[in-house]
């Protein structure tokens, strides 16, 4: 048997790996990156038959949600076996999946009792901490770390004790709850020190500097945090809250409104900052004068020819709005879509469209009305209204266009768009906003938006192909709206003018017309951040059976200890270990979270559940092939509460994917007081990984050969212009 911390090669094996994958490894060794919290999990069986056979029939009725047949498989074999000690670590795993820590701690006792190792009693102490034994969890990981010093998964388990310790006067063993804050403190020091791209450290580090009155050290965590892991959104808060402490108002405001951007219907959070504008009146006019004077000088890009297209998308910007800022460098033609003229408006002027319910209108009647800025109205209008320039070369530029609303990467900008603007009005709710444009036009306004431009251009190309498929594949996905694609991750990221740049230009030059196809009929592609080393298939992911399926992401000569669908001993490895992958990038910035972490209380499952009493388990009860959990069952005192699909990501907090390892933390009573949700990869796993496409092309991987790879099923062949051009 073989021991290991991460890497899943020993020095000898190194020498075969091939030099596309290398550049993978320099930034940091896998012995040092990988697996330092999984702990109790790390043994796996160098050539034997048991390891490819029974871990394969276990992996798939662990997917499958079959936890009885995979015990009575398992201890079957240990009757038989008990000195296979690898099986008391399948068993632990299984049990812990379950929420079941005391039996979890039974097996790896009977591990001990038969070979001692350091390694497996941290595991067994950080279990009997997280099942509420935290007087026998303190005093092992308290000898560990006098043995172990510097071993991160220890670190995190004290300073979690110490965490409870201060809000548990039961099994306080400091002077004082402010004792315990500060050994908390003490120990995170230590592991972010260690680990500091582990950015749930860096939160509770943050947080328990807060509690202990140290603003400085928590501005500087929740800062940290924030550039770790944006998804952390009350980092932003926080920061604002301890900015406005400070008196730096200006900062504080800033980092409000990104905050709301992030979450616009939180009004206690507006109410905050609404407070913080009352305490500096002069800040916050400051802030409006600085916005307007962005919007008054920004200019935008002159537009240049992308690549001729028949085909018009129709994106949708704005959904009931009330008002609309809007300015061009050319003459505008205000017409009907009949084209029937309406009316000009000259060049380098700013315009609005407003609009006023019925009770606010002199009519006493729903009036929209198309104004300059000194309020003389130069149109109204009941009907849709199309806005275009006259110069073909020229944008129309819109002033606070929110983008992502509700995601941790929300915000608000002034943006140009090519094409037509259609305003559509929507009786007593305002108007909406939608962006006529040519296909290859409206490519250019999404390939920088959903791939970097610095990326290599075979990156950017196989984007731009999987981009112009998805969106044809797509049309009409929001005509109940009035628009066939909407410009943010529900569908495509869609910034207009604002986004364009040259290379992704000449990317999309370079694929002009080009699709992914199965057959005769393009592909209902689909790309994801980051899957985190193995994609989904469309069909275990969305339940509709189409020919894109999950491919691993990294070399047949990685992972081999891996086999689809893993076990639960391999399903914990693969989420809390860093295994080597195309899309694990280190330093890469907004895409650093390759493994991650996240903590989410129970009182707020309890809250999004519903009527089902308090919460006693999180149990995820079917997984997909790649083991991404796509059924979690919430199991309360009175009842309980399935969750499927993606909206078990907003379920849990807004967590970046559902390819997640679940661990409770029990109080003494024996529930749940929150949860730790261990992840990997951002998004929906399904299709094309773009941090993997960025792996790939750096590789050496050609543009074909990258969509190859995600898409075996696909061909890359050219669009057929519409019907009658």
């Amino acid at each position: 048997m073989t021991f290991f911390l991460g890497s899943p090669f020993g020095e000898t094996k190194r020498a075969f790996l091939f030099e596309p994958v290398s550049f993978l490894l320099k930034s940091k060794s896998l012995s040092l990156v990988s697996s330092w919290l999984c702990v109790g999990f790390f043994l796996f069986f160098s050539s034997s038959a048991f390891a490819d056979s029974f871990q394969l029939k276990i992996g798939k009725l662990f997917a499958e949600g079959r936890v009885l047949e995979i015990e009575e498989a398992v201890t079957s074999r240990l009757e038989k076996q008990p000195d296979q000690l690898n099986l008391w670590l399948e068993l632990a795993d299984l049990r812990k999946s379950q929420g079941n820590y005391a039996g979890a701690v039974a097996d790896y006792q009977a591990y001990l009792d038969r070979r001692d190792e350091w390694k497996v009693r941290t595991a067994l102490g950080l279990a009997l901490e997280q099942m509420g034994k935290f007087g026998e969890g303190e005093k092992i990981l308290h000898k560990l770390n006098g043995e172990h010093p510097d071993q991160p998964a220890i670190l995190w388990g004290l300073a979690r004790l110490c965490l409870y310790q201060s809000k548990w006067k039961t099994i306080r063993t400091q002077a004082s709850p402010q004792v315990a804050l500060l050994e908390a403190k003490k120990f995170l020091l230590a592991l972010t020190g260690l680990k500091s791209e582990f950015a749930l450290a860096t939160w509770q580090l943050a947080e328990v500097c807060r509690a202990l009155g140290d603003r400085d050290r928590a501005l500087k965590a929740y800062e940290e945090v924030v550039h770790q892991d944006g998804s952390y959104k009350l980092a932003h808060r926080y920061i604002a809250k301890l900015l406005a402490q400070k008196g730096e108002y200006g900062q504080a405001l800033a980092k409000y409104e990104q905050a709301m951007a992030i979450e616009p219907d939180d009004q206690p959070l507006k109410e905050e900052a609404q407070e913080v504008a009352l305490k500096a009146p002069k800040e916050a006019q400051k802030r409006k004068a600085e916005r307007l004077e962005q919007w008054t000088k920004w200019k935008p890009p002159e537009e240049t020819i992308v690549a001729p297209s028949a085909v018009t998308v129709r994106v949708g910007l704005f959904n009931e709005i009330s008002r609309l800022l809007f300015r061009s460098a050319s003459e505008l033609q205000v017409t009907t879509p009949a084209l029937t003229p309406v009316t000009v408006l000259a060049a380098g002027q700013d315009y609005q469209v407003v609009f006023l319910q019925a009770k606010h209108s002199k009519t006493h009647q729903d009036f929209w009305a198309l104004e300059n800025l000194k309020g003389k109205t130069l149109a109204t209008f009941t009907q849709r209204l199309w806005i275009a320039p006259k110069d073909p070369i020229k944008s129309l530029v819109l002033h606070a266009v929110p983008s992502n609303s509700g995601y941790f990467f929300a915000k608000e900008e002034d943006r140009a768009y090519r094409g037509t603007l259609e305003l559509s009005p929507r009786g007593g709710k305002g108007f909406q906003v939608i962006n006529r444009v040519s296909l290859e036009d409206y490519l250019a306004g999404v390939l920088p938006a959903e791939m970097p431009s610095s990326w290599p251009m075979e990156a950017l190309k196989a984007q731009a192909i999987v981009a112009r498929t998805y969106v044809m594949s797509k049309m009409g996905r929001h005509n109940e709206e009035g628009y066939d694609v909407c410009d943010s991750v529900h569908c495509e990221v869609y910034r207009g003018l604002r986004a364009e740049i040259d290379r992704p230009n000449a990317a999309i030059r370079q694929t002009a017309g080009l699709v992914l196809k199965h057959g005769q009929k393009i592909m209902a592609v689909a790309f994801s951040a980051q899957c985190g080393g193995h994609t989904q298939d469309y069909a275990e992911a969305w339940g509709v059976k189409l020919p894109v399926v999950g491919v691993v992401d990294y070399d047949p000569r990685y992972n081999q200890d891996m086999e689809f669908p893993l076990s639960p001993l391999r399903m914990e490895t693969w989420i809390r270990e860093d295994r080597v992958a195309w899309c694990r990038i280190y330093g890469l910035h907004g895409y650093q979270n390759y493994r991650w972490a996240s903590l989410v209380s129970a009182a707020a499952i309890q809250k999004k559940a519903g009527a089902i009493g308090r919460v006693r388990r999180l149990l995820v009860t079917h997984r997909s092939t790649a083991g991404w959990a796509d059924h979690l069952l919430v199991e309360g005192e009175t009842g309980n509460k399935e969750i499927k699909g993606d909206i078990i990501r907003s379920f849990l907090g807004g967590i970046r994917s559902n390819l997640i390892w679940i661990e409770p933390q029990f109080n003494l009573k024996g529930w749940p007081e929150e949860f730790i949700v261990y992840g990997g990869g951002w998004g929906h796993g399904v299709g094309m990984c773009q941090v993997g496409t960025l792996g790939l092309a750096k590789g050496g991987k050609t543009c074909e050969e990258i969509l190859e790879h995600y898409f075996p099923k696909g061909d890359i062949k050219k669009l057929e212009q519409p019907k009658g051009n």
